[in-house]
């Protein structure tokens, strides 16, 4: 059980603060309920501690943020001949919010935009819409996991992939 003050994962929607915990009875059935926020929102969610249809999982540790980092690589990139394939498994990743898929969508979407522009052309739409959600949803935990702002990570991870390019 995770607890009040503490920053989590929670599903699709990335790293959430737990405000509080307490019970709640709906369709008289009481239980324990997480009310929390996403990461620099307002919005609330209240979801039962003991829900196990949606994933929740503590913040990474700062050694595997660094891992996380490390693995940028252009070895490590997502490769689509398909456009429909490639948007359905990259907003799957997303949903499921395993780090190290989705900082290989971004590097995989960064280097297909080094491509496009080497190229006179312009990345997607979609493909920038996955990239902001990757980056909404990766970023605020790596920041939470080493100490460092968001611009901070932006930045380590722009460095990290111009290195590749």
């Amino acid at each position: 059980m995770f607890h009040k003050g503490e920053y989590i994962i929670y599903s699709h929607h990335g790293v959430c603060y737990i405000d509080e915990i307490k019970e709640n009875t709906i369709d008289k059935e009481t239980k324990l309920y997480y009310i929390m926020h996403p990461f620099n929102e307002k919005s609330k969610i209240m979801t039962p501690v003991d829900n196990d249809k949606v994933r929740m999982r503590p913040i990474m540790s700062s050694e595997e943020a660094e891992e996380v980092l490390e693995s940028v690589s252009s070895d490590n990139i997502y490769v689509f001949e398909d456009r429909k394939r490639k948007d359905q498994v990259y907003t799957q990743i997303i949903r499921d919010g395993d780090p190290m898929e989705i900082i290989k969508v971004i590097t995989s979407i960064l280097i297909d935009e080094q491509e496009k522009i080497e190229e006179g052309k312009k990345l997607s739409t979609t493909d920038k819409r996955v990239l902001d959600k990757a980056e909404k949803f990766l970023y605020p935990e790596l920041s939470l996991a080493l100490g460092l702002e968001i611009d901070t990570i932006r930045d380590r991870v722009t460095s990290l992939f111009q290195e590749l390019v």
